[in-house]
């Protein structure tokens, strides 16, 4: 009787290796009964960072009902990816999501299908496709659980926080406005600094540059170090003198402040005299200049006096006017009529014997625009 029930089993356990394509995959690769997959089904593939125990068999629930398995769990990479069945019945939308969940903290686990709020639901779910692991996520597992509740239980610096949010709130008590005002200050300070971002990496470019030049004239530097030592060595020695002679610095400083305020009024009422000369004289442009030229070589100008002269000699044509007019005019007008009273003209048909005792003639008549 064993011996048959050991042949029945045999052969089901054949039977079965043949039904799933001579392969087996474990104890949880065969179908349970009473899943929920009694009729066609699609398949679809969740990607996870986490898969932690979910194992094939597992339900996939939508709104809380039971829509599908998992049909395995294998590993790609540094992911894990769950095969889903999927009843043909269940429209699932593209843009669904899919978090791993646990029935309870010590039930199953199970991956739960839901969509957005603002998700697209027009376009559904087809046999083969996936969803992504940006949209997919897990709940927090059993041991996360309990280690945030021992984390609770067993205090973990929480009356320390306490003690700082306490401090925290006395200092920031009535200086909200001080604090806003500050981190608008620091967002200020901080997009400055962003926008000076190239400038500072260029800077500390440049450090790392003259660190290198350091490094490599290190045996120049330590010889001038050496150099200059006795040169600081006399500087130490003359330090009273240095004191003394800056002190002088300083007194003279003081005197001469005093003598520029005491003589200030008079200082600015000279250059308020200058003022007038000074405003003519720039006003005189380029004719100073000219006439400095002519004053060195006076009548002949510096700029011609080598086309005028050769040698030791010198070309000159005067046009004179000895016209009567021109003389009585210009001459005779130009000397005053004093001295022209006392130019007496010769007396060559006099006595010279009696000319003394004669009375002094008459003076001339005076010229028309002559000076008197």
């Amino acid at each position: 009787m064993n011996h048959r029930r050991s042949l029945a089993g045999i052969v089901m356990l054949g039977t079965l290796l043949a039904v799933s394509g001579c392969r087996f995959d474990g104890i949880n690769s065969l179908p349970l009964p009473g899943n929920a997959n009694d009729g066609p089904t699609y398949t679809i593939t969740v990607e996870l960072r986490d898969a932690q125990n979910l194992v094939g068999n597992s339900i996939v629930k939508a709104d809380n009902v039971t829509v599908g398995t998992v049909r395995r769990v294998v590993v790609d990479g540094l992911i894990a990816k769950a095969v889903l069945d999927i009843n043909d019945s269940v429209d699932l939308p593209r843009t669904a999501t899919a978090r791993l969940a646990q029935t309870s903290i010590l039930g199953a686990q199970y991956l739960e299908i839901s969509t957005p709020p603002n998700g697209d639901t027009t376009e559904k779910m087809r046999d083969g496709d996936v969803i992504a692991l940006e949209n997919s996520a897990e709940y927090p597992s059993t041991e996360q659980v309990l280690s945030a509740l021992s984390l609770v239980l067993n205090g973990s610096g929480l009356e320390q926080l306490r003690t700082i949010m306490a401090e925290l709130n006395a200092a920031a008590g009535g200086r909200e406005h001080t604090l806003n005002q500050s981190l608008a200050r620091m967002e200020t300070f901080v997009d400055g600094l962003d926008s000076q971002r190239g400038n500072i990496v260029r800077a500390i470019d440049s450090l790392d540059r003259f660190s290198h030049e350091l490094a490599e004239q290190n045996t120049t530097i330590a010889t001038g170090i050496d150099a200059i030592t006795p040169a600081l060595a006399v500087l130490d020695e003359q330090r009273v003198q240095l004191t003394q002679m800056l002190d002088s610095m300083g007194r003279f400083g003081d005197r001469a402040r005093i003598v520029l305020n005491s003589s200030r009024d008079d200082l600015l009422s000279n250059l308020h005299d200058l003022e007038p000369t000074l405003t003519e004289l720039a006003n005189s442009d380029t004719d100073l200049p000219e006439s400095l030229a002519v004053a060195a070589s006076f009548p002949f100008p510096v700029t011609t006096a080598d086309k005028g002269m050769r040698g030791d000699y010198l070309n000159l044509f005067l046009t004179l006017d000895l016209s009567a007019e021109a003389i009585n005019n210009k001459i005779l007008g130009s000397i005053p009529a004093g001295d022209l009273a006392r130019a007496v003209l010769p007396n060559r048909a006099v006595n010279p014997l009696l000319a003394p005792t004669q009375p002094t003639p008459a003076p001339l008549p005076f010229a028309a625009g002559a000076p008197r």
